[in-house]
């Protein structure tokens, strides 16, 4: 089978996968669709384990009805595989998404489900069937390598410019939350260690687990902030400042704040892969004039 011939299944195969998502999503319109997004509470909360990974989140129990019998239903996330929640307090409101007749299969998240979220399948699918169609375009046409710099380079920077708008606003809504937010007294409750393997030499990382409570009487769990990721161990029990936002109290840093904003940090490198992704752009439109 030639080249040519395998860049057209790729493409075909893409193209039907963005389908196949399309109609996914659509069909959360019908009255029995094939993934339900329904609202639940987290009914307990669990100290993780030391060797857990942090990026699992907490080990939380969340209630929720499925719609399609009307059935209460109690589970527990596990190993993130349900998806992660880093704070987190029983009554805590959450939405689930699982496959219709799969409620194990859940996944919980702490806002509802966004267009994009929903859509993100079939545009993905979509992106990767428009690439392995330029991918064959240049391979036919003078000038080829000049069309796959300014196809590569445009569609990365447009992509990187729209995340770069997305954290832009994270870190905005984060900061105005926190601005002028009360201060309270947490206590490191547990340490996620996380082994680093290098030739013969084994590094730890650990991450504290806080626990505080709010005016307002919640009682919150969450994983550190930036700042209590460690190479040094922090004893369970050390009392720490933190302050938190009563609109969401999932969002809490120390006061006042230590290291970097990891946000920033995430910007920054945004910023530097879109100004690359415009020079490989300026070269391809360069090579096709």
């Amino acid at each position: 089978m030639s080249g040519n011939a395998v860049l057209l299944l790729l493409a075909a195969a893409f193209g039907a996968w963005a389908l196949v998502q399309a109609v996914w999503y659509a069909t959360g319109f019908t009255s029995d669709p094939v993934e339900y997004s329904v609202d639940s509470r987290v009914v307990q909360v669990d100290v993780p384990p030391p060797d857990t990974d942090h990026r699992h989140g907490l080990p939380v129990a969340v209630a929720f009805q499925d719609p399609s019998n009307g059935q209460e239903l109690t589970l527990r996330t596990a190993d993130g595989k349900n998806g992660a929640l880093y704070a987190a307090w029983e009554g805590m409101p959450v939405w689930v998404r699982f496959p219709s007749g799969e409620p194990s299969a859940f996944r919980v998240q702490t806002r509802p489900v966004s267009l994009g979220q929903q859509l993100v399948g079939a545009l993905s699918a979509a992106v990767l069937c428009a690439a392995v169609l330029l991918v064959r375009f240049t391979t036919v046409q003078h000038h080829s390598y000049g069309w796959a710099l300014l196809g590569f380079g445009y569609g990365l920077t447009v992509l990187l410019a729209c995340a770069c708008v997305g954290a832009v606003r994270r870190q905005g809504r984060r900061r105005a939350l926190l601005d002028g937010a009360p201060t309270v007294t947490a206590e490191v409750v547990s340490l996620m260690r996380e082994a680093h393997h290098n030739e013969e030499i084994t590094t730890y990382t650990y991450t504290a687990v806080l626990a505080f409570t709010t005016h307002e009487g919640l009682t919150v769990t969450g994983i550190g902030p930036a700042g209590l990721t460690r190479h040094d161990d922090i004893p369970v029990g050390t009392r720490l400042s933190v302050r938190y936002s009563p609109e969401d109290p999932t969002t809490f840093d120390f006061a006042p704040p230590r290291g970097p904003d990891p946000h920033r940090t995430v910007i920054a490198w945004i910023a530097v892969t879109i100004a690359w992704g415009a020079i490989v752009t300026l070269f391809g439109i360069h090579a096709v004039i």
